[in-house]
């Protein structure tokens, strides 16, 4: 039997449907199940979708999550199983932190799942059930399509992309290899994301005459500038929203300012003049800041675990809009769109101005100020981010790993609007290295400057290697004092304390032996994956670094930190004399009440 293969294919339409919503840059491992989609795109000179290869599927996802923070939807591929398991971990931190990225899982032909099931054949890569690779997905997307027909194929990739364009989270598709050459009719209108889908009522409007008759209340109140105005492109309403209020509502000393948070740092230019600073927003962080005649509204802003320190911080002094629902106090107005909600609250200070002006004034948040550090400083967190907030250009992106690294980083100034990428909800470790790779590719022109743990960086080392081979200029700085250190910290910060507790069990007294990491010469892995390693052990050494870095824009980089066992950013230090471990059983207060 001949098959004419200039015919219309599942390939091409799942291409053209690709590329139709704005995907241009593929990363993932080849397999030959995925084989038939690459090289349709590959024949197609004029296609603008750019297949990447990674140095693993970790690497890969990680990659394209980054880029699709910054750019809009982006695309994996590959392997059934042995490829896909290794990314539920990156497809479950970018559902969870709302991230367009398309998963493509090559599978088994037809015939290969006949076989399989009636003779009792177990294929390469399989497990004997067919559905284990979609049943996996299936919680972490918003929607997750079997394709093994090409006469469904249109109707379930057109499904699928509605529902990445209209949740702005993650799908799954899992395409049996016989499928791709198969022929297949030719796209039929073009893929929108939903509106307008359901007869709801939205309590926009509603919900913005609370917000404003609750500022009204309180003489005081201060913004809280949440991750989706940067998810839903929102910035520019959320600082005009401001300049209405300041313009018409406060006096020119009293102007209304506003805070991030570690997900949503640099959602705004930290630059601008209303910024009063990033921060952790426990309730008795809340509680001082806005007080009894105080009010925080937090606009897209999401109440995670680092943002609120694992609490709730809903109070009759809180505004809180986030995933299409506003709390005002205790009252719940469901089915708000965000964008239409900051329309309306912005028309309704409008129209106050016309009547009645009001007299608002703005909170202040005291913000340490990272200072220049001096060459006789002990290299440590604080002295490392304080000469990167002073060296940190526009034209870089911050990329920062979960850890004492993102602790650190709250306090370096980002000077451009999405200068800082974070996984700050998932929180996986490794994460950061391959995010740099995916922030390079979806912005050209900028530069990635990775700051990341060397636990973090035994995870996903690799991705150095594939910056290399993109012709990259991304930095990579590992902070390297030989141990898992948020993990001690966890589990028992008596070693962080200045002193430790001298406690009778002498193992609390110390790093656990399981905190330890391998001892690598880090500076030496660019030898084997490309660019230069620089290896620093002082303050005087790193501002060198610093300065051969910026004289050197075209060269990828890795730099070993070395900093102190014991060493924490400032904010650590200074809780962990309170603090108690989850397994500090010595401690008088263990086990900790907020957790246990």
């Amino acid at each position: 039997m001949s098959t004419n293969f200039k015919e219309y294919t599942v390939a091409d339409y799942f291409k053209d449907r690709l590329e139709e919503i704005g995907v241009d840059h593929m990363f993932g491992v080849a397999g030959n199940y995925t084989a038939g989609l690459l090289d349709t795109i590959l024949a197609d000179s004029q296609s603008p979708i750019t297949i990447k290869g990674n140095a693993n599927e970790i690497c890969a996802g990680f990659a394209a999550d980054a880029y699709a923070r910054l750019k809009g939807p982006s695309a994996l591929y590959v392997t059934y199983s042995v490829g896909a398991f290794s990314l539920l971990n990156t497809i479950a931190g970018s559902y969870v932190e709302q991230v367009p990225v398309i998963l493509i899982n090559g599978a088994p032909t037809n015939k290969e799942d006949q076989i399989s099931k009636c003779a009792g054949l177990l294929y390469s890569h399989t497990t004997g059930y067919e559905f284990v690779d979609i049943h996996m997905f299936r919680p972490v997307t918003v929607a997750a399509e079997r394709v093994n027909n090409a006469l469904q194929a249109p109707y379930q990739i057109d499904s699928a992309l509605t529902a990445l364009l209209s949740e702005q989270r993650p799908i799954y598709f899992e395409v049996t290899e016989d499928i791709w050459r198969s022929p297949c009719q030719r796209p039929q209108g073009r893929i929108r994301e939903r509106q307008n889908d359901t007869l709801t009522v939205s309590c926009a409007k509603q919900a913005a005459e609370a917000t404003l008759k609750l500022m009204l209340s309180k003489p005081k109140s201060i913004f809280w500038a949440g991750i989706e105005l940067q998810r839903f492109g929102l910035q520019d309403e959320f600082l005009n929203l401001l300049e209405v209020i300041n313009r018409h509502h406060t006096m020119p000393d009293g102007q209304i300012h506003f805070v991030t948070s570690a997900l949503s740092k640099s959602v705004i230019a930290e630059t601008h003049p209303w910024f009063e600073g990033c921060v952790t927003l426990t309730p008795s962080e809340v509680q001082d800041l806005v007080g009894e005649d105080g009010v925080l509204v937090g606009l897209g802003a999401w109440t995670t675990g680092k943002d609120t320190g694992n609490q709730d911080i809903r109070s009759s002094n809180t505004v809180l809009s986030a995933h299409k629902g506003v709390y005002v106090g205790a009252d719940f107005y469901p089915s708000v769109m965000l964008k239409d909600y900051l329309i309306y609250l912005t028309e309704a200070f409008e129209v106050l101005a016309k009547h009645a002006p009001a007299q608002l004034a703005g909170l202040r948040k005291p913000n340490p100020v990272c200072s220049f550090p001096n060459t006789d400083n002990q290299l440590g967190y604080d002295s490392f981010f304080a000469a990167i907030s002073s060296w940190l250009a526009e034209d870089d992106v911050l990329i920062v790993d979960a850890g004492f690294p993102l602790i650190g980083a709250q306090r370096v100034k980002v000077p451009a609007r999405g200068g800082f990428v974070a996984q700050a909800a998932w929180l996986s470790i490794g994460y950061s290295v391959p995010a740099g790779t995916g922030v390079k590719c979806a912005y050209p022109d900028k530069r990635s400057i990775v700051v990341v743990g060397d636990g973090a960086f035994h995870e996903t080392c690799q991705a150095v290697a594939d910056q290399h081979a993109y012709g990259q200029n991304t930095v990579v700085f590992v902070l390297a004092n030989g141990i898992y250190g948020i993990e001690q910290y966890l589990v028992n910060p008596n070693p962080f304390r200045k002193p430790p507790v001298d406690y009778q069990d002498k193992l609390l007294n110390q790093v656990y032996s399981y905190n330890d990491l391998p001892s690598w010469q880090i500076a030496k892995l660019p030898d084997a994956f490309g660019g230069k390693g620089i290896k620093v052990t002082s303050v005087e050494q790193l501002l060198g670094a610093l300065e051969e870095i910026r004289q050197n824009d075209r060269i990828n980089y890795v730099v070993e930190v070395c900093i102190p066992k014991e060493d924490t950013p400032s904010t650590i230090t200074a809780e962990a004399p309170t603090a108690v471990g989850e397994d500090e059983i010595s401690n008088p207060q263990w086990p900790p009440a907020n957790k246990f």
